[in-house]
């Protein structure tokens, strides 16, 4: 009698198992299903604060305007000037560089900036035209690199004095 109820309940205990085992390879994962809608999280924009609370990256579209040594959020890019994109600020809370595109031309931009300017930029319209440019706080000094269809060249400005580097084939 109790090895027959022992060989009934291994059989119950094998069989609900079994069963239990079987709902996680049947759940609704099949890896053949490449539509990810369901598991993609949509959001306007995310803002990654430090310790002290203060914001260090924000991933949005739209950014806010930049802060500048201020303190205070000023319009620095204008009416047409919106930015969508990440931004990265330093500890004070000051933007210091992104990775963004405009919403009037259509410009991708990474830039990094000191706490009162800009100094680095690389620009792609969307035409196809570039830009590599790098300048000096009081902007007396600065190399540019570009290129489009139809011309590509190298400008140096050293204590206000513009070089240009081309080379014209005609």
């Amino acid at each position: 009698m109790k090895s027959k109820l022992f060989y009934t309940l291994s059989a119950v205990n094998l069989l609900t198992f079994c069963l239990y085992l079987f709902s996680f390879i049947t759940k609704d994962d099949d890896k053949s299903d490449l539509n990810f809608s369901h598991k993609i999280l949509k959001v306007r924009g995310i803002v990654v604060v430090d310790s002290l609370g203060i914001e260090r990256v924000i991933v949005g579209s739209h950014l806010p305007e930049p802060n500048f040594s201020t303190g205070n959020r000023i319009e620095a890019r204008g009416k047409i000037g919106s930015v969508s994109g990440v931004m990265l600020y330093d500890a004070e809370g000051q933007e210091r560089g992104g990775y963004v595109t405009d919403d009037y031309y259509g410009n991708a931009f990474l830039t990094l900036d000191s706490k009162t300017s800009q100094h680095f930029l690389l620009i792609a319209e969307p035409q196809g035209s570039t830009s590599l440019q790098l300048w000096s706080r009081n902007e007396k000094n600065k190399i540019n690199l570009f290129t489009d269809d139809n011309d590509a060249g190298i400008e140096f400005k050293k204590n206000g004095s513009l070089t240009k580097l081309y080379n014209d084939e005609k």
